[in-house]
């Protein structure tokens, strides 16, 4: 029963393709899952754990690589995401681990990483899928943040316990309260990471905003047309704020200071003050977190109250893991395992990086952290870059609030672990980046592509 939900989507997608492109496939079956279905509802094959985007992602990989590939250039991020790929699979057999366990952990990063990058790469420009991608992703926010009220007001996560009666077990996440409610995480990964897929959402949404896309919108008809962009704005602010996450938040805050320069009429001197504003506010931000966790250390039973002691948690992790980082070396110490401090792992006081950097310098040691970073970086700046060089306003619109968006995801992840959904968005992102181009030019390459058994008008 459980395998057959899970398959469900594949067998959607693929009937789809029949009459359908995979473009269109990707919009209305891969994000819809993606923002709906809990990506802890799994079932385990050998010793890979199945969920339901794994087959529809590697599909849409497949056939946006087989249909677009003459569209790429391969560059240095491409390699960086092949390579680090391939650290998910030499960090376990440079261990030992067994050659199961390696296998394993490759077709685990490519599910997650490898192949959503190459579908961003390959089915949303090239088809101009933009505004369709973003209008979905952006609409499935609202439904979950307008559900999970629910969750925020009686401390009942639907999502939650819809998969553990399928999975016939308890749920996958204990339940956090915050100022008296609970911290939504709807169908995702714990509320940090629900509060990251927000932040996406909401930075996407001004751009469709701004751009009035939600005017042409048949699914929100219901709403006079003045109001369907402020609706959408709010109820994923919403959303946002009921994941009642801070280091998303402050994030959030750092990727709206950078997508406001595309919406200023002098983005020179808007860049200039959003720039200026943007480094004070991380000082700030520095010295603020640095007073507020004093003395509060949490492997030495430091007081303070809870939000304190969480802070001081997170600022302990990198002084007790760089030794155990450096013991790990170029390849670290492959997938985790719970041991004790002092041995290959995890630490036994800090079982849980709350930090993409050092989890994956612990999984893949020198070698893949810094392929992350340089993943990371080489999108912030081919973003950068394109909005220097577009010229159709709505290009460098959309150009600034993908830029603001892998900003806010390069500060939060210093503050928890990349899981799934938030690691297949986030990688979908960055092979978006590598693919971004003027609209205008959509149109030309699109007539000038002539896929097999497909026919061509021609005027005489």
């Amino acid at each position: 029963m459980l395998l057959a939900v899970i398959l469900l989507p594949a067998l959607i997608a693929m009937a789809m393709l029949n009459s359908m492109s995979a473009s269109r496939v990707l919009v209305r079956v891969y994000i819809p899952c993606l923002m709906f279905i809990p990506v802890y509802l799994t079932s385990k094959l050998g010793g890979f754990r199945l969920n339901d985007t794994v087959l529809v992602v590697t599909l849409l990989c497949g056939i946006g690589l087989f249909h677009w590939h003459h569209t790429l250039r391969f560059n240095f991020v491409d390699v960086c995401v092949l390579l680090f790929a391939f650290s998910a699979f030499y960090a376990d057999a440079h261990q030992q681990r067994g050659l199961n366990i390696a296998l394993y952990a490759l077709c685990g990063n490519l599910a997650a990483c490898t192949f959503p990058y190459f579908v961003g790469r390959t089915l949303i420009e090239q088809t101009g899928s933009r505004t369709a991608f973003v209008k979905t992703m952006v609409l499935c926010l609202a439904i979950v943040a307008v559900v999970s009220l629910y969750e925020y007001r009686m401390q009942i996560n639907i999502f939650s316990r819809l998969a553990a009666t399928l999975q016939g077990g308890p749920e996958a996440w204990n339940l956090q309260t915050r100022w008296g409610f609970a911290r939504i995480r709807g169908p995702y990964s714990g509320p940090i990471n629900a509060s990251m897929i927000f932040s996406t959402g909401l930075l996407l949404q001004l751009w469709l905003a701004g751009t009035k896309s939600w005017d042409r919108s048949r699914a929100l008809s219901f709403f006079r047309i003045s109001h369907r962009a402020k609706a959408m704005t709010l109820v994923v602010c919403l959303g946002l704020f009921l994941t009642q996450s801070r280091g998303p938040w402050i994030g959030c805050a750092f990727g709206l200071a950078i997508a406001s320069i595309g919406f200023a009429k002098n983005r020179r001197r808007a860049a200039t003050i959003a720039i200026t504003g943007f480094l004070i506010a991380i000082l700030a931000t520095g010295i603020f977190l640095k007073s507020y966790a004093f003395g509060t250390a949490y492997t030495h039973g430091g007081g303070g109250d809870q939000d304190q002691q969480n802070a001081a948690y997170r600022a302990d992790l990198l002084p007790i893991y760089m030794p155990l980082i450096a013991k790990g070396g170029i390849w670290g110490w492959g997938t985790p395992t719970v041991v004790f401090y002092g041995q290959t792992g995890w630490v036994a006081d800090l079982t849980s990086i709350d930090n993409e950097y050092i989890f994956v310098a612990m999984g893949r040691g020198y070698f893949g952290v810094t392929l992350f970073i340089l993943i990371l970086l080489g999108s912030i700046w081919r973003a950068a870059r394109f909005c220097t060089l577009l010229r159709n306003r709505q290009d460098i619109m959309f150009a600034y609030c993908l830029l603001g968006t892998l900003v806010a995801l390069a500060f939060t992840i210093a503050t928890v672990a990349l899981l799934d959904p938030m690691s297949q968005l986030a990688f979908l992102l960055f092979g978006w980046t590598q693919s971004l181009r003027p609209t205008g030019n959509q149109h030309e390459e699109l007539a000038s592509v002539v896929t097999p058994f497909e026919f061509k008008r021609v005027f005489a």
